[in-house]
């Protein structure tokens, strides 16, 4: 029986995936391709995001434990983007969702919608939750947890 969205994605090679749609679709946009062009400059970028993806929706902690990432870290990665956060977050939401087919995101519904959300509700919340500055972030968050019935 599949008990997580991470379990019923069809594991960490369909968050791979999904992470370097993503990227490609967001070099391709051109609100989005400038936060991301600095991106290739971490070549393991794409494989930290679908970690990080993969853990918060039930996977593996190999972003917290292999990668060396916190959450604090990745807010303050994306701090102080005032008003261009509330601008490019449905735009990066829309290069997740336009990538699905191409990852292989199973077409089930249940999947689809669940992950949406998840994306939708990071990029929307807690990506924009400091838009003056990486100082403002506080130290020790906890990693989100993301199930079937939204926060875990």
């Amino acid at each position: 029986m599949v008990t997580t969205i991470y379990e019923a994605a069809g594991g960490i090679e369909v968050f791979v995936r999904l992470a370097e749609a993503t990227h490609q679709r967001c070099l391709a946009d051109p609100l989005l391709s400038h936060p991301f062009s600095h991106a290739d400059n971490q070549p393991d970028h794409t494989d930290r995001l679908a970690a990080y993806w993969a853990e918060a929706l039930g996977g593996p902690p190999t972003y917290t434990t292999t990668m060396g990432g916190s959450e604090s870290h990745v807010q303050r990665l994306h701090a102080g983007e005032g008003e261009y956060a509330v601008e490019a977050g449905p735009r990066f939401v829309q290069c997740v969702l336009d990538s699905f087919d191409e990852a292989g995101v199973p077409a089930d519904p249940r999947v689809r919608q669940a992950i949406a959300a998840y994306v939708t509700w990071a990029a929307t919340g807690p990506f924009q939750a400091w838009p003056d500055a990486a100082d403002d972030v506080p130290q020790g968050l906890p990693m989100p947890r993301w199930d079937w019935d939204g926060p875990a």
